[in-house]
């Protein structure tokens, strides 16, 4: 009974596997009325949330997903929780974009905006991408491009049960933490921003458990769910079971800091021609931006031995006009 559990909950207590697992299925079934759902969420907010508490939940919202198997074992993803309230342009799925042009292959998870002004979906849609395909278009996209874009709500038709309460309450809950570790495509590589520092070594734990391989989960000074611009990123790596953790100073890699201010977006059309003018070449804040986190991308891809070599391949991919090549392709295809 969910009503034995968000008592346990009031006291503070973790709940098991099992006990998350049966709750999650519960709500997302829409066996459970809101109320309850909104008494749960805010029970494990108050008490916080473990990682085997984020894992458990991540394989229910995982078998509940369409799945979408592209049979390549090498796709890599982008996605982060947002949740930041910064309003950047959109640098994952820019990031995204550059990977792909310089070899890597994409499954790129992601929504239209929540906490930002420019969701990934947002971005696409203004570049002139269809972002609701027919499940067989999505495998022809990423066969032709390398790319492809899962949009959330297609994939995950059993949140429909839990979005009321989540709108209620109108504040972070587990739910926000799932979406970087439910791509429906199975990626098991991944960069994953998040929003606030303490997750950094929390998430790299709940991907191991979920049996991801190469992660790097990254959070900047700033508040940002990315790698920076403006100074040091906080970084936890997962390789094949071994952890790593450091830090990441755009200066070590030759590039200067740079404000907030400068990378801000107030509208997808705002964010997509600041991206577009970083692809075309222009040395901005924002393309080393996006540098920097594409880099990463490739490096945890495999596509480089390291994020040096990973960041000089995304500078020359922009500056070459390899990556709006790439998104013109996948915008063609997407229609």
């Amino acid at each position: 009974m969910i009503e034995n559990l968000n008592s346990k909950l009031d006291s503070h207590k973790d709940l098991t596997d099992e006990e998350m697992i049966h709750a999650v299925n519960l709500m997302m079934e829409g066996e459970i009325e809101q109320h309850l759902i909104e008494h749960f969420l805010l029970g494990l907010n108050k008490k916080g949330i473990t990682v085997r508490e984020i894992s458990s939940a991540a394989k229910v919202m995982r078998e509940k997903s369409l799945k979408f198997d592209l049979k390549d074992s090498n796709i890599i993803d982008t996605c982060g929780t947002g949740g930041t309230g910064l309003h950047i342009f959109n640098c994952s799925t820019a990031s995204a974009i550059v990977a792909t042009a310089a070899g890597a292959k994409v499954s790129k998870h992601g929504n239209r905006g929540i906490s930002s002004k420019s969701g990934s979906a947002d971005f696409l849609v203004e570049a002139g991408a269809n972002i609701n395909h027919e499940r067989e278009q999505l495998a022809e996209i990423f066969n032709k491009v390398g790319f492809v874009f899962l949009f959330a709500p297609l994939h995950h038709l059993s949140m429909k049960h839990v979005m009321p309460a989540r709108q209620k309450l109108a504040t972070k809950t587990i739910f926000n933490l799932l979406g970087p570790h439910t791509n429906p495509s199975n990626a098991k590589k991944q960069i994953i921003g998040v929003y606030e520092k303490s997750l950094v070594e929390k998430f790299v734990n709940v991907s191991n458990s979920l049996g991801m391989q190469r992660v790097m989960i990254v959070h900047g000074d700033d508040g940002l769910d990315e790698i920076t611009i403006t100074g040091d990123s906080h970084v936890a790596e997962l390789n094949q079971g071994k952890f790593s953790t450091y830090e990441i100073n755009p200066k070590h890699f030759g590039i200067e800091t740079a404000s907030i201010e400068q990378i801000v977006a107030d509208s997808p059309k705002t964010s997509l021609q600041m991206v577009l003018d970083a692809f075309n070449g222009s040395k901005t804040p924002v393309q080393d931006m996006i540098a920097l986190n594409a880099g990463s991308a490739l490096y945890i891809s495999g596509i480089t031995k390291d994020i040096k070599d990973g960041i000089d391949l995304a500078f020359v991919t922009m500056n070459s006009g390899k990556a709006v090549e790439t998104l013109d392709m996948y915008v063609a295809a997407s229609k």
